[in-house]
């Protein structure tokens, strides 16, 4: 039934570089051949462009062996070519980042599913904002803004439920009585203050001697750039403190399961007639048979 609702269908899949999106994709390629073509959203890096990432962190990655040693390498190729292309994406940019030629290609997809997401527990509270929620509702109002109307899957996690004890429903979305946007605000409003924090005299005379202490009689340039990476540092460590103290507060354990909790209220809020399912897996981890 699956392969037959597929068969044929485009598909953008987001998170593509990470353990989930390559799964759904390997799995994809593996089951349903069918399929008509798979847009792996991927992000060039400072250092590659995407679509070297996605020979080298996705078809280069072991969940691929399975498929490679049914099908052999020349085969795979050659189904790799056929099925999967790169749409470059940027969940932190207004519109996606698409070019014209991006949203034309996002525009033919009949099925996005948005797996993308900062995954860690101790990420920096502005940088699991920008990537978890309003990314997601970045996702939403670029799908939208096409005038299609692609099945959206948002993958979330099963534990949007917070800290709340007793029965939990699976109601869409589960309702702590918040603002995501408002959440999104304070979150990404944390990080302005805690720079300036990290500048103030007293706290660079620390970093400073920390930084001698580490690089020991070594030049100007070789001890500011040791200061640089130890504030860095200093602002990474309390952006995560307080991204879990806010987390705890609002009622949730960790940051990442905030921010996920918040993502669903904004894509059910703004997905309108575009068609919506929200995927609540537990914890998932890889496995050796």
């Amino acid at each position: 039934m699956i392969a037959e609702a597929l068969k044929g269908k485009t598909i953008l899949v987001t998170g593509t570089t990470g353990f989930l999106g390559k799964s759904i994709v390997e799995k994809t390629l593996r089951a349903i051949p069918e399929v008509g073509r798979i847009n792996l959203a991927i992000r060039a890096s400072a250092r590659r462009p995407a679509a070297e990432r996605l020979e080298r962190e996705v078809l280069s990655s072991p969940a691929f062996k399975r498929l490679k040693d049914e099908l052999g390498e020349e085969a795979f190729a050659r189904l790799a070519a056929e099925k999967l292309s790169v749409l470059e994406i940027d969940l932190g940019a207004d519109g996606l980042g698409l070019t014209e030629a991006g949203r034309a290609e996002l525009a033919r997809c009949d099925i996005v599913i948005h797996s993308a997401a900062a995954v860690e527990f101790d990420n920096p509270a502005d940088l699991s904002a920008q990537t978890n929620l309003l990314g997601a509702a970045r996702m939403v109002n670029t799908v939208r803004e096409t005038g299609k109307r692609p099945h959206l899957v948002h993958i979330s996690t099963a534990y949007v439920g917070g800290l709340i004890r007793g029965l939990v429903r699976e109601e869409m979305p589960l309702d702590p009585g918040l603002n995501w946007r408002h959440e999104a605000a304070v979150l990404a409003g944390l990080r302005n203050p805690v720079e300036e924090e990290s500048r103030r005299p007293e706290v660079l005379r620390k970093l400073r001697r920390e930084a001698r202490s580490k690089v020991g009689p070594a030049g100007t340039p070789a001890m500011a750039r040791a200061t640089e990476r130890l504030r860095e540092k200093w602002v990474k460590d309390r952006l995560v403190e307080r991204g879990r103290v806010h987390a705890n507060a609002m009622g949730f354990s960790d940051i990442y399961s905030f921010t996920k909790a918040m993502a669903e209220h904004a894509v059910v809020e703004l997905h309108g007639d575009v068609p919506l399912s929200i995927v609540r897996p537990s914890i998932i981890e890889s496995s050796l048979a």
